[in-house]
């Protein structure tokens, strides 16, 4: 047994199990989850717990498996991709095991834009493949998903996952089955069966892999409610192939709920005579009364039992032990001295001992401070003085500790031998405790360190004064006056000496400073008339200058103002043409600035091999239209808009939306631009090309739904043919998605137009051979439209290419969300088919991607709600949301746009422009 939940045991047993299927509320009630788990209890071997179905918040699958599980029903309990990393995915699951919860189904997840939070950030770190695998190495190997060991006991599950029979492509469901199997599946549940025939196809192709002997298969099976739930399973739901026989059963029945039960039954009856179904599935959410009466009109009643089963496991909290000193009462009479010594004796013997504790631990503190490393200081070395600022603080801590140990296991004795306060003194006393355990730890003080030697003072010299000896002051003052007559004969003759030489020195000045004056006066005299015959000559040069000047001025003006009537007669004459008349409304988007120096020469500095990637594969063209208006798309050799890596010859192709119906859903911030033409399909068209200069059109047959107005496929492809007939630009042709009712009207719409070539749309699993002959037959390009997943893009290619259809004629539409709508998950998809087809040589992916994304973003709530101070304009939302869109299309490789609002477009063209620049 790898798990020993009950559900494997009676599988293992060879019993045909059955499983049902409980939703936890969207609120934290436990009531409910015990109540549908009462129901289920007895009707069915284990009970799926979902998580957070349809993306939908919810209480947790493992939250909800406990109480489920504690009313004694086994849970099968669910993990999606979605919502968590592997991290957390891991967490959980240790933590579940650990619960007690033995059986886990392994789900990748509804998208989060089909849930209650669009908006919200989906995780997918791994898929269900590699989640299986994760697991069943955590289980098997004891190894989390990095390759570290988990050490103890590791978690057991017996893991499931889920299979589509009916989804595309019918022929590899079988093989992605065995994938899971190979990955770890021990059982697997199947999405909900109404066409037996085809399950046993695909039961049959299970056998020829062996796979019914690797794993057990319970068949998935759900009771019509309602001929609406059973119509909506039927035209709605993905994956699922409600057969017309139920529809006809649930129609022609009085009891809707009682026909939904023998419905179920039958089926149930059907699958269990399938060689390799070991069990049925049976999802009745909502209605689990109907589980007890299911099970017992197909026999499936009793469950059977095993009385080795394994009770389930409660994980109960450890009990804290609790120490309790036992009081003693002292004893009375007589008795009570030789009570009270032996009392004191058992004291004093305790006391002994915790004192005697406490005692070891401080000379282990103490020993551990002096066995620490020696240090030198001031020439003395101390030992036992860590050089770790924190080691005396944990010391000192450690010490305080055992000192209110000790005194708390003192308190506790005198309490429990009941000691007055004058005996539990002397028994302190003679521990001695107290003086051991207040010692304070030894710690390096500053005075250690630098010693406690006072410098001696040293000792200053003190000044020494001279006393000078007199001599005689008569002689002296004689000496002094005889100098100063001296010097005053000797100033008087250089005073003389000086005013001579100044006067000579003078009147030599005066004469030099006439000359000079006189020279002067000639110079000026000279340079004056010098001057004004320059001056003279100056101005009449001036004046021929500017006679020269002013005729050429006036030549320039004349020529000026020519070219300027005749700029202004072109401009009337272009006003006057309709067909060059510049976009109205306006609606001009403005021209973005182009960087006009190569980047290999703005990047001089850095080597090639830094920026430049390699790509071996190329993008093949396809050519939409006619003649001279021929449009070519695809053929590039690197991603979108690396023109510094290689070539990208053609810019991407936007085209204009017409519907041959008026819409009844567009908001008015759109319709106002086609009020005037929305109910002449013709003249719509007319207006995008010639008035908001549409490069292509789409045309979007929307009324031929049989779920809408359901129009003649006849009348639509008459519509189609005349727009066709009417504009000369490139056109697509778009049924309404019914896949019937599509290949009727394209089929209708090509004999039509005779031959001019459209691209056909759009071309699915269940239509492709029928479109895809016509197309070939009268050499038009198509669209294979795919859900939002490579592996099955590629797969619709591959078999266009067996049916003969080159692939140099198709568009891949991998279907795409709008801003704010799941964008960032098709945006990775798109990007991951691009980078297979260049760098990976896949050539069923090197075709051009078309993205029809004005229809995405033009039916979320966002473009509806009205203008308001927080969300700003309702038009400039729903414009900015359109432009936004395309650009992360265009970014992640589309190359062909279905587009709605002119400001939209014409944003993205000057977008591109720039880009492509």
């Amino acid at each position: 047994m790898k798990a020993g939940s009950n559900l494997e045991r009676v599988l293992a047993s060879g019993e045909f199990a059955v499983t049902g299927e409980l939703g936890p509320p969207k609120n934290s009630d436990p009531e409910v989850v015990r109540k549908k788990a009462r129901i289920l209890r007895g009707n069915v071997d284990a009970v799926n717990i979902t998580d957070c179905q349809t993306a939908i918040v919810r209480m947790s699958s493992i939250g909800a498996g406990l109480i489920a599980q504690a009313e004694g029903v086994e849970p099968v309990i669910q993990m999606t991709c979605r919502d968590r990393n592997r991290i957390g995915m891991q967490s959980d699951l240790l933590a579940a095991s650990a619960m007690g919860l033995k059986n886990l189904l392994c789900l990748t997840g509804d998208h989060q834009k089909f849930g209650n939070h669009p908006g919200s950030k989906g995780v997918f770190d791994m898929d269900s493949i590699q989640l299986l695998g994760m697991v069943s190495t955590m289980r098997d190997e004891k190894k989390f998903q990095c390759g570290e060991e988990i050490k103890g006991e590791a978690p057991k599950y017996f893991l499931g996952a889920a299979a589509n029979p009916f989804a595309y492509p019918f022929e590899f469901r079988a093989v992605r089955l065995g994938k899971k199997v190979r990955a770890g599946a021990d059982f697997i549940q199947t999405q909900i069966i109404y066409n037996v025939e085809k399950f046993a196809k695909f039961m049959e192709m299970c056998r020829d892999m062996g796979l019914d002997k690797k794993v057990a298969i319970l068949a998935g099976v759900t009771p019509p409610k309602s001929l609406g739930m059973a119509r909506y399973m039927k035209k709605f739901v993905p994956g699922m192939d409600v057969t017309d026989e139920v529809i006809d059963r649930m129609k022609g029945a009085k009891d809707k709920q009682e026909e939904g039960i023998n419905i179920c039954v039958d089926i149930i009856n059907q699958v269990r005579e399938i060689d390799g179904v070991a069990g049925v599935h049976v999802m009745a959410i909502e209605w689990e009364e109907a589980v007890a009466e299911i099970c017992e009109r197909a026999g499936l009643l009793p469950r059977p039992t095993f009385e080795d089963s394994v009770v389930v496991e409660t994980v109960t909290p450890p009990v804290r032990e609790t120490v309790i000193v036992k009081e003693e009462k002292p004893a009375a009479g007589a008795d009570a001295i030789g009570a009270g010594e032996e009392i004191l004796a058992k004291a004093k013997e305790e006391a002994a001992s915790i004192i005697a504790a406490a005692r070891a631990e401080a000379d282990s503190l103490k020993t551990q401070a002096a066995s620490g490393p020696e240090i030198e200081i001031a020439g003395e070395k101390f030992a036992g003085v860590e050089s770790d600022a924190g080691e005396h603080e944990m010391n000192e801590k450690e010490r305080l500790m055992a000192l209110e140990s000790m005194k708390l296991g003192l308190d506790a004795l005198k309490k429990a031998y009941g000691l007055n306060d004058d005996q539990f003194e002397a028994l302190m006393k003679f521990a001695g405790a107290e003086a051991i355990l207040q010692k304070e730890p030894l710690t390096g003080s500053a005075d250690t360190v630098s010693g406690s030697g006072t410098p001696e003072p040293v000792a200053v010299d003190k000044p020494v004064t001279a006393t000078a000896t007199p001599a005689d002051s008569i002689t002296q003052q004689e000496l002094e006056a005889q100098a100063e007559e001296d010097v005053t004969a000797k100033e008087k003759a250089e005073a003389q000496a000086k005013a001579e030489e100044e006067a000579k020195a003078k009147k030599a000045a005066e004469e030099k400073a006439k000359a000079e004056a006189k020279a002067k006066a000639e110079a000026e005299a000279k340079a004056k008339v010098e001057a004004e015959a320059k001056a003279k000559a100056e101005a009449e040069a001036k004046a021929r200058k500017a006679a020269k000047e002013k005729a050429r001025a006036e030549k320039e003006a004349n020529e000026k103002a020519a070219e300027q009537a005749k700029k202004e007669d072109a401009e009337k004459a272009s006003r006057d043409e309709p067909v060059a008349q510049s976009v109205s409304g306006g609606l001009e988007a403005p021209k973005l600035k182009t960087e006009e120096t190569p980047f290999s020469e703005r990047a001089t500095k850095v080597p090639p091999t830094s920026y430049k990637q390699d790509y071996s594969g190329t993008i093949r063209e396809v050519v939409l239209g006619n003649g001279d208006t021929a449009v070519t798309v695809g053929g590039a050799e690197v991603l979108p808009f690396h023109l510094f890596e290689g070539n990208q010859p053609h810019k991407p192709l936007i085209a204009m939306e017409v519907q041959d119906i008026v819409p009844d859903n567009w908001p008015a911030t759109l319709t106002k631009y086609f009020d005037d033409v929305m109910d002449n399909p013709v003249a719509w068209a007319r207006k995008c090309v010639n008035e908001y200069k549409a490069d292509a059109l789409n045309i979007y047959l929307i009324g031929t739904d049989p779920n809408g107005e359901n129009r003649p496929s006849a009348d639509a492809a008459k519509d189609a043919a005349a727009i066709i007939d009417a504009v000369d630009v490139p056109i697509i042709v778009w049924g309404c998605g019914n896949n019937e009712k599509d290949t009727e009207t394209l089929r209708d719409v090509t004999s039509l137009i005779n031959d001019k070539k459209v691209c056909l749309a759009p071309l699915e699993d269940a239509n492709y051979r029928a479109i895809g002959a016509t197309a070939m037959a009268f050499g038009h390009p198509m669209v294979a439209a795919s859900p939002i997943d490579v592996n099955l893009a590629k797969q619709l290619n591959i078999l266009l290419e067996n049916l003969g259809v080159p692939l140099d004629t198709v568009l891949m539409d991998p279907s795409i969300g709008a801003l704010g709508y799941g964008i960032e998950y098709t945006y990775s998809v798109m990007e991951r088919i691009r980078i297979a087809a260049l760098t990976q040589k896949d050539e069923k992916l090197q075709v051009p991607i078309i993205c029809n994304l004005g229809r995405e973003v033009w039916k979320t709530k966002e473009v509806g709600l009205a203008s308001d101070d927080l969300l700003g304009d309702q038009e400039r939302r729903g414009i900015m949301m359109e432009a936004m869109t395309a650009s992360c299309m265009m970014m992640a490789g589309g190359e062909v746009l279905i587009m709605r609002h002119p400001k939209a477009i014409n944003m993205t063209k000057s977008l591109i422009d720039g880009l492509i620049a």
